[in-house]
């Protein structure tokens, strides 16, 4: 008799939070559970394929992308719906946002059993349309998944979504990604004064989904100015990069913010710095901000949305208010005063994500979940 099968559908393969996750999530359940899994994907190939065809998972690319354009939706459905029906999955699991509103119907559609959705915080897609249509779609799931207590308040208040059908599990990383820093030897160099206390934060610097590196920066500058040494890496890129470097230059601190872009070596590059800084406005959750802790880095984040959820405040980083550049100034001061408790809270955060955000643990309770035989 054959494994049952888990059917994984996701809009893009482009590299993302969703995806990381979800290529993360099927790493360790290819590796310890007897599941066979597919991954489909509604648009175009690249980005996360390579990384699920090298687990053995086979994929499918949709590419809807002429449908989507003509909005032929009912080709959509009928589309995905004669695919579940030839490949009988067990459980349809729903990444993102088309893949929630058309890929759990269709699911349904063809009697698929277990139908899951995973709400990883579309923020910006809240116009009448799109909230009737996740109202709708929905109901085509038993569950919807969501990746801190913050994103289940803005989805039952903006969508409706029942919180009888909402579960709260926290994102999660694979700890054995990442080199904790005290053990990375050596560092990796940075065009900052030796002597700074780094600071790191990554993130797109695109304008639609806006991560507010300003605020970093300017929180960089005003440390700066009260007599700080510390520096900031900015692991990114988009279209606000030149706005952003204008901005550092502006404020004096050119010297003292190194503009990376997009970096394929990102774990090495956080391990290498000392203390990790966040400053969006609505974090769902914030899988970096994990990423940062699995490397031995305290953090400070902002108290809106998910992210404040993974941090013990005073005891592995700081929680600060939202977009208070000065709020954050202060911190950056206090971690570069007494570096040795910038050490002793990176240790604890250590020791935290690897109690409470394994990818072990997340998987573990995923799939006890399913009840699959």
């Amino acid at each position: 008799m054959s494994q049952p099968l888990i059917y994984h559908l996701i809009d893009e393969f482009r590299v993302g939070g969703a995806q990381t996750h979800l290529v993360t999530m099927l790493a360790d359940a290819t590796r310890r559970y007897p599941y066979r899994h597919r991954v489909g994907c509604l648009f175009e190939d690249g980005g996360i394929a390579g990384d699920l065809r090298a687990l053995g998972i086979e994929v499918d690319i949709f590419d809807l992308r002429s449908d989507f354009e003509s909005r032929r939706y009912d080709r959509v459905l009928r589309r995905l719906a004669q695919t579940f029906r030839a490949t009988n999955p067990a459980v349809v699991e729903a990444h993102l946002t088309w893949s929630r509103l058309l890929g759990l119907p269709a699911a349904a559609l063809a009697g698929v059993p277990r139908r899951i959705g995973f709400e990883q915080g579309d923020i910006y897609l809240k116009s009448r349309p799109m909230r009737a249509a996740n109202f709708v779609g929905q109901l085509a799931a038993q569950e919807v998944i969501v990746c801190s207590d913050a994103l289940k308040r803005w989805v039952q208040s903006t969508h409706g979504t029942a919180e009888s059908r909402l579960k709260v599990f926290h994102n999660c990383v694979d700890v054995k990604r990442f080199v904790p820093r005290a053990l990375e030897e050596p560092r990796a160099a940075f065009a900052l004064p030796e002597s700074a206390l780094r600071l790191v934060t990554v993130g797109t610097l695109g304008r639609g989904v806006n991560k507010r590196v300003d605020v970093s920066i300017r929180a960089t500058a005003a440390a700066v100015a009260q007599g700080a040494d510390v520096g900031l890496v900015v692991i990114g890129d988009g279209a606000q990069r030149g706005e952003l470097e204008a901005l550092a230059a502006d404020l004096g601190i050119a010297d003292r913010v190194d503009f990376l872009g997009m970096r394929s070596d990102v774990p090495t590059l956080i391990a290498s710095c000392d203390l990790f800084v966040h400053a969006a406005p609505f974090e769902p959750f914030g899988i970096v901000c994990i990423e940062a802790m699995a490397c031995g880095l305290p953090v400070i984040v902002p108290d809106g949305g998910g992210i404040g959820e993974a941090v013990r405040h005073g005891e592995t980083g700081f929680i600060y208010r939202t977009l208070d550049h000065d709020a954050l100034a202060s911190f950056v001061v206090s971690c570069a005063s007494d570096r040795q408790n910038v050490a002793a809270l990176g240790r604890a955060a250590l020791q935290d994500v690897r109690a409470r955000f394994t990818v072990e643990r997340y998987v573990d309770r995923l799939y006890q979940s399913y009840a699959l035989p």
